[in-house]
Formats: C-alpha cells, structure tokens, sequence
C-alpha cells in the first residue's frame, strides 16, 4: 500500500493584506510600540500556521475562502486554498461586519 504524500502549501500574503497589516501597526503603535510588536508576531504566527493547518479556519463569505480568528488580539485572517498556495486575503478587525 502506498501512502500519499502530502506537501506542503506555502504562503503568500496579498497586497491588499500586507497594507491591512501595516495599518494596524501603525494603529496600535500610536498607543504602545511594544503591543504593536506582538501584534504583528501573532498574526505572523497565525499565518504561518495555515501552512501545517490550512483548514483551522471556518468557511467564509465568498466561495473558497475562509476566517481565522485570532484569540489573543482582535483580528481575523481571511484567506483562500489552491492546491499548492495558503493566499492571506486581508487582516481586519474583528469589529468590521465584512472584508
């Protein structure tokens, strides 16, 4: 019997989330540069841990994709699959109704 060999997906980050990310550095560093500093590392770890477990998040509003909410800070990572690809769509407060 074989096995499958599963690879694993890489990650990219959209334009679009690269710009939400550093608009909420900005945001938070305004207050308190170190809160700033772990809110970045956390949304870098959340994100990186799509690659070993692309489908922690719960389906989303558009077709394919899907929200990862974060538990320490009060944001979300919407992003989508394809078969070689984890692609982080935006990062929004999870104040915000839609992204």
């Amino acid at each position: 019997m074989t096995r499958a060999v599963e690879i694993k997906k890489q990650l990219e980050w959209s334009i679009r989330s690269q710009q939400n990310v550093l608009s909420i550095q900005e945001y938070v560093a305004n207050d308190n540069p170190i809160a700033a500093a772990r809110v970045l590392e956390h949304i870098a770890l959340a994100g990186k841990s799509l690659i070993e477990f692309p489908m922690t998040g719960k389906p989303w509003l558009r077709e394919g994709t899907r929200k990862l909410v974060l538990t320490k800070f009060p944001y979300s990572i919407i992003y989508k699959l394809t078969a070689t690809k984890v692609i982080v769509l935006a990062v929004a407060h999870q104040s915000r109704k839609h992204t």
